[in-house]
């Protein structure tokens, strides 16, 4: 134990706890266990699903996916995930969308394309 301290930048009596279940580690520390004895994030979080039947499977590999990414994206999913709170709290009929359509491309029908303007099939350097 002391040499996973030593590695993990803690302490024999913190990891004794935590191994204990009398503390629970920071996800910080949690990452620096997991790559001291060889295993990535989501391999933890496997692990501790497999273990205990009461946790949501959604909630670990929503945790398992923002551990993996890239610190400016977790800011991102962050706050994403306060839009979405802020929406959940708003009561329905106060979100509004703003429904104009989208403009389409007008297409000149078959029969009027500048390649077949008789609608005939033929160009018209072909027959002209």
């Amino acid at each position: 134990m002391a040499e996973l301290a030593d590695r993990t930048d803690s302490y024999v009596g913190n990891l004794s706890r935590i191994e204990r279940n009398v503390a629970k580690p920071s996800l910080d520390l949690l990452y620096r266990i997991a790559e001291a004895l060889g295993y990535t994030m989501a391999d933890i979080f496997s692990i501790s699903e497999a273990s205990k039947d009461h946790r949501d499977p959604k909630q670990v590999a929503l945790n398992t996916i923002f551990i993996a990414l890239l610190e400016q994206d977790r800011e991102l999913l962050l706050e994403f995930a306060r839009l979405l709170q802020e929406r959940a709290q708003k009561n329905i009929s106060d979100i509004t969308v703003d429904a104009k359509p989208l403009p389409v491309a007008h297409e000149q029908p078959a029969d009027q394309d500048n390649d077949d303007p008789r609608g005939d099939g033929i160009p018209p350097s072909a027959t002209d």
